[in-house]
């Protein structure tokens, strides 16, 4: 009895001191790395050649292999190599460096405007063949130069692509979700009958200061930037496509303004032939509303601005989507995914006009059927312009 438990101590010190071992080597390895957090790719003044650009961030002093946290000192920076291949400029960056670069971590993919115009397509290859690069990375196009967005800092987050993903996840988590990974472009790209969109990263200048920001939608048709949606456009589009969770709403009526909240958003989106050729999506929105603020409105009861509000808020959001309808038919973008509908719903038709798709999409009307609930009005029911019970 006495043999085996002398036994089991050596296997347990043996094995405790083979886990120590593991992970000095661990910590070892983590000085050898320089981990990219962000990757941009911009055009260069040869059409052969891309601006390949790395974000590196510093590991946390600990050496515990995480960032550092808010607040700390983050730092990183950027190393650039132009080449014609992804690769090829990885090769050219890790002979200029005594470390060897580390995608695994990376957060963040950005396409430089102009580069976005030539074609994403052909980079994205390298993404998808390479084991430590995930799929789960973002996607995004810049306004200007993906350099630009990599160079820059954000308030809490001096390491900008770990900003950019807090500030998509935090959307994404409360408001409306149009995050595109690469998963996400390489399923649109390979959808033929859907245009792809990516979300677009701008620089704001105010009074000096420089932040990042998210700016509307880039319409992407094989791989190739074709136009962007503006703010309202893109509200319009979240709308169609099912992608709110919850959203502010600006309503200006002729008796005063207001913000709403629409939460409880529910959607139903079906395609029609009607008259046997008419194409026709029918759009069902349902939402509830919150009362978040409300100016003017003067002498008025809330039953009677309840009413005003309900009625502007779905002018309001119908606006929004015919806004990005119009878009889309002035790009003759099918980045709504309608093809995709009538395609799923009726396939023996779809056979007949695949072929003449483009012809046809313009031509497309789409019926929407909005009905609002107020559920709230806040903390108060009248403001101080309102009556108020005599």
């Amino acid at each position: 009895m006495r043999i085996k438990k002398i036994y089991l101590i050596k296997i347990i010190i043996i094995t405790s001191i083979a886990f120590i071992l593991v992970g000095c080597w661990d910590n070892r390895e983590l000085d050898t790395l320089s981990i990219v957090t962000g990757v941009g790719i911009d055009a260069t003044d040869n059409d052969d050649n891309i601006s390949l650009i790395l974000q590196v961030g510093e590991i946390g002093k600990d050496n515990s292999g995480s960032f550092k946290s808010e607040g700390s000192n983050d730092e990183s920076a950027t190393l650039e190599a132009e080449d014609k291949s992804i690769l090829s400029a990885i090769e050219k960056l890790q002979k200029q460096i005594t470390r060897d670069l580390f995608m695994h971590h990376n957060q963040v993919v950005i396409f430089g405007k102009e580069q976005a115009r030539k074609g994403v397509q052909p980079y994205i290859d390298a993404f998808l063949r390479q084991y430590d690069i995930r799929m789960e990375t973002l996607v995004f196009i810049a306004e200007d130069k993906a350099r630009d967005i990599l160079n820059n800092t954000m308030d809490q987050d001096r390491i900008s692509a770990l900003g950019i993903t807090k500030m998509m996840e935090s959307v994404d988590r409360y408001y409306e979700s149009y995050s595109v990974r690469i998963i996400d472009l390489v399923s649109m790209i390979i959808d033929k009958t859907t245009d792809s969109v990516i979300p677009i990263l701008k620089l704001d200048n105010n009074e000096g200061n420089t932040r990042l920001a998210l700016s509307g939608l880039a319409i992407l048709n094989d791989g190739k930037l074709i136009g962007e949606l503006d703010d309202t456009e893109t509200k319009g589009y979240t709308w169609i496509t099912d992608k709110y969770k919850n959203t502010f709403l600006k309503v200006e009526a002729e008796e005063g303004l207001a913000n709403l909240n629409i939460i409880h958003i529910r959607h139903k989106l079906e395609p029609e032939i009607r008259n046997g050729n008419e194409l026709v999506i029918s759009l069902e929105i349902i939402g509830d509303m919150v009362i978040s603020e409300i100016q003017e409105f003067k002498n008025m009861t809330i039953e009677e601005v309840s009413n005003i509000l309900l009625d502007e808020g779905k002018k309001a959001i119908d606006k929004e989507i015919q806004a990005c309808l119009r878009k889309s038919k002035d790009l003759n973008a099918d980045f709504l995914g309608f093809g995709t509908k009538f395609y799923k719903k009726f396939p023996k038709e779809w056979k007949e006009i695949k072929n003449n798709w483009n012809s046809i999409y313009p031509e497309i009307k789409i019926s929407t059927n909005i009905r609002l609930n107020l559920i709230n009005t806040g903390k108060i029911v009248n403001s101080l312009n309102m009556k108020g019970e005599d």
